[in-house]
């Protein structure tokens, strides 16, 4: 009789470079793939998931499985067949991805009593009647053969009810449905409006739950207790029985990308997980498409181009932040804004004061004529650095030019070059002076770093507790918030002036998501941007919420420059505490690089350049990129990493980002 082998993978490194260890099965055992099983590393019993069988006996000396810890798989084929994707397509450990599938408590197989919870049993159904437009969209969705779409509907058009009754097909026929939004914050709100409308409890999965949460949702999931399961971008890996349909709303949003390894992007973990399962349905919503999702599905996107009922899009104002230095106004609020405060406040009508803090350098703008320093080269804005290469400096995060910043103004030679940056606490230190009789709340990262944080600014805020709502891009993504009528921008400059190529695209998507909180009940909103360039071609795109043109803009751009959805990307960050480390270790790995696409004869496809990191300095230690562009589109990228030498792939201080989201 043959001797069967189990390849065994652990939830940590159990060698140099070793994920999966090798074990004789024995012959009393049934063993499947996917199980939990005990085995024995270096006499310590220890827990791994059966990745493989096979007869090939080994050249080393193998021990035996000590014993089954789950009489069924806790990862199905088609999640090992999506592991392995990830791990070649990212270059990632498989340890590292069996924890994104399995919580840690289920890999120990230590059980969790549930604690006794009060369920809702009285669900209020928020049902509104769809309109023609919304049914043709539902129906074309359920009967067409295309399994991949995008709803284009512009903010308050009512993709959520779109959303509702999808989801309410596939749960009456018995599957399980996936609803993902981009942020924590998002996540109360989504799950009373679908538990409501639905009548079901649901499945959460998000990054905060506890270990004793995490591990009850994911086993009400296998068991399939639950159908409708709501979360962030971690929701793709739960243990889904016969999935239906997954929803990715707000599907523009970065924090679909995960930063840390492993480094993958949602739209394309969805986009394997249809290949390995191909009638589920996917459905992309937003008010304001990434370029590439948008070009991608130009055949099957859905528009919606009016908002539900009386409400309308609420008017945009551009203010010129020049004029109001020249009339000596130096409050942080121009005048327009405080007088749309007072009169919001008299109405008793609650605001939002936004600010975009995208990027942790200033801006270095003269606030006389509105001049921006830029690299004479590149064309793009330099950084303000005060501190990062030991004294102030002037960064190009492209090419990687230095410069001292200028005393006067290199355009009007006016003395009023600012370094422009602002915070949260500031704004409502200001508003609390010149409105001392409003109440404020602030939501950024200081006031919502416990889990039910931004959960309890949202409902006091939403229960009128407060007057004026302060925050960050948390508080611009869909919230339904009927008595906002006014949306004052602090400040758009500093999101205007971070030298990537997906800068307009992005600073478009918050101004124009933000706009949308405004008036979104029967009256008219208003949103009031502040600005030193209102000449700004994003700003006026946003000013009309004129997507199309936008659209056709940025195309038009990324063409020209060969950038996604044209080419592919891949971005290396090396880091060291010592610069010059830091600097050499970027040339050697780009001179290997360079050589492997020599060897390769792609140099005409395959685009490799070096600059420092536009946060030059990160925790201590300095940051180069290195860029890889492959114009093809094709897969040059992974057959020029694939040849590099493990020394480098290995390395803790060199990171692999594939379709990164930015490039600095």
């Amino acid at each position: 009789m043959f001797l069967m082998y189990a390849d065994i993978l652990f939830q940590q490194k159990v060698g140099k470079d070793m994920d999966i260890l090798t074990y004789e099965i024995p012959e009393n055992l049934n063993v499947k793939i996917g199980q939990l099983v005990k085995v024995k590393i270096r006499n310590a019993i220890t827990h791994g998931i059966i990745w493989n069988i096979h007869n090939k006996k080994p050249a080393f000396k193998t021990s035996e499985i000590s014993e089954i810890g789950s009489e069924t798989p806790l990862i199905s084929d088609k999640q090992i067949s999506l592991m392995s994707w990830m791990a070649e397509y990212y270059f990632c450990s498989l340890h590292k991805l069996l924890k994104l599938f399995v919580p840690k408590r289920i890999l120990k197989n230590k059980e969790i009593k549930p604690r006794k919870k009060i369920e809702k049993e009285n669900f209020t159904n928020p049902s509104k009647q769809l309109t023609d437009k919304q049914k043709e969209i539902v129906e074309k969705i359920i009967n067409s053969k295309e399994n991949r779409f995008l709803i284009h509907g512009i903010t308050g058009s009512g993709k959520t009810e779109i959303y509702c009754h999808l989801v309410k097909h596939y749960l009456d026929t018995g599957f399980q449905a996936a609803i993902l939004v981009p942020e924590i914050s998002l996540t109360p709100q989504t799950i009373d409006y679908f538990e409501n409308f639905l009548g079901v409890k649901s499945a959460v999965i998000h990054s905060k739950l506890s270990e004793g949460e995490r591990y009850t949702h994911w086993k009400n999931i296998r068991d399939k207790k639950v159908l409708l399961i709501i979360g962030s971008r971690s929701t793709v890996f739960a243990p889904f029985q016969n999935l239906g349909i997954i929803i990715m709303d707000e599907e523009h949003e970065t924090s679909y990308k995960q930063d840390n390894s492993p480094r993958y992007e949602t739209h394309k973990v969805i986009e394997k997980i249809q290949e390995l399962s191909p009638d589920i349905k996917i459905i992309f919503g937003s008010a304001t498409p990434s370029v590439e999702t948008a070009e991608k599905l130009k055949n099957s996107t859905f528009s919606i181009k009016e908002r539900i009922g009386n409400s309308v899009l609420p008017e945009v104002e551009i203010t010129d932040m020049r004029e109001e230095f020249h009339r000596r106004n130096f409050s942080i609020f121009s005048e327009r804004l405080q007088e749309e405060i007072k009169k919001a406040l008299s109405k008793k009508e609650q605001i939002i004061l936004f600010l975009n803090r995208r990027g942790s350098a200033s801006s270095v703008v003269c606030r006389d004529c509105g001049f921006r320093v830029e690299c004479k080269d590149c064309e793009l804005p330099m950084t303000y650095h005060s501190k990062t290469l030991g004294e102030p400096s002037l960064i190009c995060h492209h090419c990687g030019k230095f410069s001292k910043p200028p005393v006067v103004c290199p355009n009007c030679k006016g003395p009023n070059v600012r370094f422009l940056g602002i915070g949260t606490q500031r704004i409502e230190e200001d508003a609390l002076k010149m409105f001392p009789q409003a109440k404020v709340l602030r939501a950024d990262k200081d006031t919502t770093s416990t889990k039910e944080g931004f959960k309890e600014i949202y409902k006091k805020f939403k229960n009128h507790e407060a007057d004026i709502l302060i925050g960050t891009q948390m508080i611009a993504k869909g919230l339904d918030l009927q008595k906002v009528n006014l949306v004052g921008v602090i400040l758009a400059d500093i999101g205007l002036n971070i030298p990537d190529y997906r800068t307009n695209e992005r600073n478009f998507e918050l101004l124009t998501q933000v706009a949308g909180r405004s008036g979104r009940a029967s009256t008219t909103g208003k949103v009031i941007i502040q600005t030193y360039s209102p000449e700004n071609l994003t700003l006026k795109y946003a000013q009309t919420h004129n997507y199309d043109d936008f659209f056709k803009y940025e195309i038009t751009q990324r063409k020209l420059l060969n950038y996604p959805p044209f080419s592919s990307l891949a971005r290396i960050i090396v880091q060291n505490p010592s610069f010059n480390s830091c600097k050499t270790l970027t040339k050697n790995l780009e001179d290997s690089l360079l050589k492997i696409v020599k060897e390769l004869k792609t140099e005409d496809i395959v685009e490799i350049t070096s600059y420092p990191a536009y946060i030059s300095k990160l925790r201590g230690r300095f940051q180069y990129i290195i860029l890889i562009k492959d114009k093809s589109n094709t897969d040059q990228i992974h057959k020029t990493l694939e040849k590099l030498e493990k020394k480098y792939i290995m390395d803790l201080n060199i990171k692999i980002d594939i379709d990164p989201l930015n490039t600095t």
